[in-house]
């Protein structure tokens, strides 16, 4: 009966190591693969245009008070003239890597702005946000589904933020970078609404 019962546990643990192990190669593949088809888009000015309309239009943007927005990098939907245009209208917070932790600081121009965690603009501020009322997150991502499921780098910044602060949260993506199916874990956290062209 013992030799039954550590046979049948370590079965359950070799599934959910296998589990693991096969979504870990799986996000690793779709990331490459996607990272590519962002990388070789067509037409990206006019994406970003429409894509920049879409957000400005947005009825929980435009009710939002404080923009928490990523500064894009590496082919991502640019955000630049996002934050250009909210600047003049609302409180604008981009993120910093801080102690493995990502935390939002105000900024009041691009001029606040310097080079930082993996070549990523960040905050040269110390005005933290510790209040997330009337919060809008645009958030980035390699590849999202149309319910909201996404695939980030790797590193669960989001993730842990989004479990910590409820903001609503709007991801961003080329309409190449759209796909059907993801697969998720319980660590996972969903976007509320995916904008893309």
């Amino acid at each position: 009966m013992i030799l039954l019962s550590y046979f049948s546990n370590t079965l359950v643990l070799l599934f959910f190591y296998n589990n693991f192990y096969y979504n870990k190669v799986m996000k690793k593949e779709l990331r490459k693969k996607y990272l590519k088809i962002r990388s070789d888009i067509k037409n990206r000015e006019l994406k970003n245009q429409e894509i920049f309309n879409l957000v400005i239009n947005n009825k929980y943007i435009i009710n939002a008070k404080t923009i928490l927005v990523y500064v894009s990098f590496n082919n991502e939907v640019d955000t630049i003239n996002l934050i250009n245009y909210f600047l003049k209208i609302k409180k604008v917070a981009v993120p910093k890597i801080e102690n493995n932790i990502m935390n939002f600081y105000y900024i009041n121009s691009l001029d606040d702005l310097k080079e930082g965690y993996f070549n990523i603009l960040e905050p040269n501020t110390n005005k933290k946000v510790t209040s997330f009322d009337s919060c809008v997150s645009i958030t980035p991502g390699i590849c999202f589904t149309r319910n909201g499921d996404r695939l980030g780098y790797g590193k669960g910044y989001y993730d842990l933020f989004y479990q910590n602060n409820k903001v609503y949260k709007i991801g961003l993506c080329y309409k190449e970078c759209l796909i059907d199916n993801l697969i998720t874990n319980e660590f996972d956290q969903k976007v509320d609404e995916v904008i893309y062209y």
